[in-house]
């Protein structure tokens, strides 16, 4: 019973939200020319099916190819990442075997 009542609350402050901005001359103005806009394309997307199934998708293939690209972009940073932390090990593979080498050294004397 409580979610009913959250959905209820959410749904009238989305309204009370709405009718406040409309208070604004300007924004009943935009709100109406995007409404035009939508409902044109709407009409056309009826009329073409075909128009709107080939835009959407050659928005597909656009946002996969940019999706592709970033992708791409972070496997080779995680290449360059991977590389650099392999030449640390090595610097600290060294460091550790010259440290050694001086312990003995002092051992030894």
């Amino acid at each position: 019973m409580g979610q009913n009542k959250l959905w209820k609350g959410i749904f009238l402050g989305a309204v009370i939200g709405g009718v406040v901005a409309l208070v604004d001359k300007d924004t009943r103005a935009l709100v109406g020319e995007k409404s035009k806009s939508a409902g044109t394309k709407c009409q056309g997307y009826v009329k073409h099916p075909s128009e709107a199934i080939h835009n959407l998708r050659i928005s597909y293939e656009s946002f996969s190819s940019q999706i592709n690209k970033g992708v791409e972009d972070l496997l080779a940073l995680l290449q360059k990442a991977e590389s650099m932390l392999n030449k640390v090990g090595e610097i600290n593979q060294e460091v550790k075997q010259q440290l050694k080498a001086v312990d003995d050294s002092k051992e030894a004397s």
